[in-house]
């Protein structure tokens, strides 16, 4: 059995100062995923420089500005490589994928786009949409060149549906549940990619981000948009997915699923 979790933790540094570290070895996980690191390699402190357990790690940042966007991924074993990119600069230089491969399987830990922009206008839509084609199709020919099933995991930044967010009548116009961004994605992972908290909780109500507004959280007025998707073949695999609301450190939660080895 392998536990994988996603977190975007709005800040490495300032997550770290929230108790990060301390978490680490309560989460029990052989691969984590972070979103939102928004940190330089050189900049990140130095304890997570040599994590117990965790001493594989994978960052990547940013090249359009410092301090924003950014990725990790942080294992208990080495993976068999890493690629750090969708091979398009307009997308790259915002430091928000990785690809690696575990063994039997791929894992993808990506931070996509917000729609919303800098002033909530929804101006950057079209980019979210253009790089979500982007990453489902990276994906879909990584996982026919290498013969092996994929996880993607990280802050997709939809609530699939309205069961996902406490609020969706109010929310139709607000990027993250657009009908555009919903319907893309439902068509991107028709067929071949399972929602693993969906799956395995077809009625549960979690969110995994809340607003700062003082009292959101604290009144659970949240969204389910950090996701842990596999392909169809990985499905049966999955042990347990989970939210886990109950941690603190960032405006977002943990999120992840515990995968079964493969049958020999």
């Amino acid at each position: 059995m392998r536990r994988f979790v996603s977190w975007n933790v709005n800040g490495i540094r300032a997550c770290v100062r929230k108790g990060f570290l301390e978490w680490l070895p309560t989460a029990r996980a052989d691969v984590i995923g972070l979103q939102e690191t928004r940190c330089e390699r050189d900049d990140l402190p130095e304890a997570l420089h040599r994590l117990p357990g965790l001493r594989h790690a994978h960052w990547v940042s940013a090249r359009s500005r410092r301090g924003y966007s950014g990725v990790a991924i942080l294992s208990r074993r080495a993976p068999g490589w890493v690629e750090d990119g969708l091979g398009d600069e307009a997308y790259d230089r915002e430091g928000r994928f990785l690809l690696a491969r575990f063994d039997d399987v791929l894992l993808a830990n990506v931070y996509f786009p917000k729609g919303s922009g800098t002033q909530r206008d929804n101006s950057r839509v079209p980019y979210k949409l253009a790089f979500t084609e982007r990453v489902f199709d990276v994906l879909r020919h990584a996982r026919r060149r290498y013969g092996l099933p994929v996880i993607l995991m990280g802050d997709l930044n939809v609530a699939p549906s309205p069961i996902d967010l406490a609020r969706p009548r109010g929310n139709e116009t607000t990027s993250g549940f657009l009908p555009e961004e919903r319907a893309l994605l439902a068509r991107c992972t028709a067929r071949t990619w399972v929602d693993t908290y969906r799956a395995l909780h077809p009625d549960g109500i979690q969110y995994s981000w809340w607003s700062n507004r003082t009292g959101v959280r604290e009144r659970n007025v949240g969204w389910r948009i950090d996701h842990v998707l596999v392909t169809a073949e990985l499905a049966a695999r999955v042990r347990r997915a989970f939210v886990w609301d109950h941690v603190r450190g960032s405006d977002h939660c943990p999120v992840g699923i515990d995968l079964a080895d493969a049958a020999r």
